[in-house]
């Protein structure tokens, strides 16, 4: 799964990463997030008029149009691939509004109770990781619509399963604009066919547990206490 993330990138190095894709950012970069949970607003790429991308800023966890309020976003921040194209918070998104979710690095937490132990995973080379997503917009009874998104979920892959049994799904740069814009055949293709990134991981303090805590430092690593 993919419950906490961090996005420390300045835009330059997303247009640095997703070559072939024509990419209309804001002049000012995004603010650092070195804790970014769920129901928080972050950066997505969202298919435009011109066959590129445009970032928006969206909540992080799908709120579907028919939704009687908010509260599903705090089961909806993942969707898993297996079942994305049948699940009903998922399936409109999935045929008409895919999306891309940069990202500096991600969290997971293996082990059981208090012996969890959060690791931080990166990219080994690459400026960033880009997340596959899916985007909505929900309209409230008496507010402004609300646009959000969920990040693609997959069984872990390579030593990654280690760590957890799912990973997000992370494409490479050739495969972007086709995410965006292919039918939901070819995006199924590429979920089941896009190769695993070059990343690495490290242990960090259990401090990113808390949504409050934010910093670089909660991204230093530590002596990893399993070994």
């Amino acid at each position: 799964m993919c419950g906490r993330y961090s996005n420390h990138y300045r835009w330059a190095d997303v247009h640095a990463f997703s070559t072939g894709l024509e990419l209309s950012t804001p002049a000012q970069d995004p603010e650092p997030a070195y804790n970014f949970a769920p129901t928080q607003i972050g950066w997505v790429l969202t298919a435009n008029d011109e066959g590129g991308g445009s970032a928006h800023a969206m909540r992080w966890g799908i709120i579907p149009a028919w939704a009687r309020d908010t509260r599903i976003a705090w089961n909806t921040i993942n969707a898993r691939i297996e079942t994305v194209a049948s699940k009903p918070a998922f399936r409109a998104a999935w045929r008409a509004r895919r999306c891309l979710v940069p990202a500096s690095g991600y969290y997971e937490w293996p082990g059981e109770g208090r012996a969890k132990q959060p690791f931080y995973i990166h990219p080994a080379r690459a400026p960033i990781l880009m997340f596959a997503g899916l985007w909505e917009r929900f309209t409230p009874a008496d507010a402004e619509p609300v646009e959000t998104y969920s990040i693609i979920t997959m069984d872990a892959a390579g030593p990654l399963a280690d760590l957890h049994d799912r990973m997000p799904l992370m494409l490479p740069a050739e495969l972007h604009q086709a995410w965006l814009y292919g039918s939901t055949d070819e995006a199924m293709n590429i979920a089941h066919a896009a190769p695993l990134p070059e990343v690495r991981w490290h242990a960090v303090g259990k401090a990113v547990g808390n949504v409050r805590n934010q910093g670089p430092t909660l991204i230093e690593p530590i002596a990893d206490p399993a070994r």
